[in-house]
């Protein structure tokens, strides 16, 4: 088993089994991940993040069965934008389950979900046979990490591991579009 493998497997095994925390490569950052289904995970990036839990947080899937428990029944009349290919990433909002967690979608009625094309996130989510959270890893209001080290470095203590890997190639975060309303949010 090559070394990227056993950290990909240890860290599903944190999400999975252990209500833990995670730091992570995306597309364009580093980013913090625990299982939606966790409230102390969840609760626990919040903390790490000093953030607010109205703002919610993204999920990131390898493919659409993995997201479709925190989609709404209207939502999922919507699901098909997930599948839309663009030339940067983009995270899309759909209507929430209700049952879904405030820690996880804030005070929002729509949950923000990304499938990620990041090799790493891919094999991350397969392995965890979930989606999971995915918001930048940072201090609120401070800018994110792009490398392993700068994470280890600034939340070692609160973090149960972080995985080694490379960002993709993207400058900036995804772009947020509403897919009810296609309103852009966040523009890439």
């Amino acid at each position: 088993m090559t070394q990227i493998n056993f950290q990909i497997r240890k860290a599903a095994e944190w999400i999975n089994l252990h209500n833990g925390v995670i730091a992570y490569p995306t597309e364009a950052v580093y980013g913090f991940g625990c299982s939606p289904d966790s409230n102390l995970g969840l609760s626990r990036i919040l903390k790490i993040k000093q953030r607010d839990w109205q703002k919610g947080m993204i999920l990131v899937a390898s493919h659409m069965d993995q997201v479709i428990p925190y989609i709404s029944e209207t939502g999922l009349e919507f699901i098909d934008c997930l599948l839309i290919e663009k030339d940067y990433p983009v995270t899309w909002l759909l209507p929430v389950e209700p049952q879904v967690s405030q820690l996880l979608r804030g005070t929002h009625q729509k949950i923000a979900i990304r499938i990620s094309n990041h090799p790493l996130v891919q094999a991350l989510c397969e392995t965890a046979n979930s989606a999971i959270v995915s918001t930048s890893a940072n201090r609120a209001g401070q800018p994110p990490f792009t490398k392993a080290h700068q994470v280890r470095n600034q939340f070692h203590d609160d973090l149960d591991q972080v995985l080694s890997g490379n960002v993709g190639s993207f400058a900036k975060p995804s772009a947020i579009i509403d897919a009810e309303t296609q309103t852009i949010i966040r523009a890439y």
